[in-house]
């Protein structure tokens, strides 16, 4: 946020990038706490506290004091995948400003996710309140839906990669231009946002019809969370560290990245 905050920009879409981020970092700082606090929840209602009725009526007060905390869960990890697949339709965006088709395109797939990520948050809020699990098949829409915009995004990313590449590459042989590392970086974050993206759901469709989520999925999940929350920024950190170009992230209004021109060295 730093080095976001340290460039003179007052542009909307400068704006718009440092309260995305901030909207990361707030949701994953509150993923965690909710985190902690449904375990202690459920250690202290589950194994410290004695009520009259048992080890049973223990376990049910454990769980449905934690319910509140896994509500907010939900809908703290959608918030998160959302920020994520708009900042990766934001990278093509800025790429691909001056077609129109393209733009709609990404437009209609970002608010399709939102519909679907709204949706899964409400089906899941409703099966922690029925102590329910079975909300395997919505969460494996919602994330192939993710992994849907990721592929795209990072295609058209790729693609204008390789443009770049073959416009330049005859002048400057083998080195790269500050514009293709920087769609190089976008390139590689993608596909490894996306392996992480399709490992859940091969793990999701192998759980479908599976009584109980399995340890795997809560793993593979958490990581996929945590990926969500930290591509953004890792990318962002590894761009404007390198002294890139950071019209990459469209974060001039007016301007978009001009693939065929060459950076300026001096």
């Amino acid at each position: 946020m730093h080095i976001i905050l340290r460039k003179e920009n007052n542009g909307s879409a400068h704006k718009g990038l440092i309260a995305l981020l901030l909207a990361g970092f707030a949701m994953m700082v509150l993923s965690i706490c909710l985190t902690i606090a449904a375990s202690l929840f459920l250690v202290n209602f589950g194994l410290v506290m004695s009520l009259p009725g048992g080890l049973i009526a223990q376990i049910m007060a454990a769980n449905l004091k934690a319910a509140v905390m896994e509500n907010s869960l939900d809908w703290s990890g959608a918030f998160l995948y959302l920020i994520a697949d708009t900042a990766i339709v934001w990278r093509a965006w800025a790429l691909w400003v001056e077609y129109k088709l393209i733009k709609r395109t990404l437009l209609i797939i970002l608010l399709a996710d939102i519909g679907v990520q709204i949706a899964d948050a409400i089906v899941d809020t409703k099966a922690v309140t029925l102590y329910n699990n079975n909300t395997v098949t919505l969460d494996w829409l919602s994330t192939a839906l993710n992994f849907t915009i990721n592929v795209v995004a990072t295609l058209l990313i790729a693609h204008r990669a390789w443009t770049h590449h073959q416009s330049t590459h005859t002048v400057f042989r083998n080195k790269k231009t500050q514009v293709e590392t920087v769609l190089l970086l976008m390139v590689e974050s993608g596909a490894i946002f996306g392996m992480i993206q399709l490992s859940v759901i091969i793990i999701q469709a192998l759980d479908l019809h599976s009584a109980s989520i399995s340890p795997i999925v809560v793993f593979l999940e958490s990581l996929y969370l945590c990926s969500a929350a930290l591509n953004p920024v890792a990318l962002l950190i590894l761009i404007h560290t390198g002294n890139t170009y950071e019209h990459s992230f469209h974060l001039e209004d007016g301007t978009s990245l001009e693939i065929n021109s060459l950076p300026n060295f001096s």
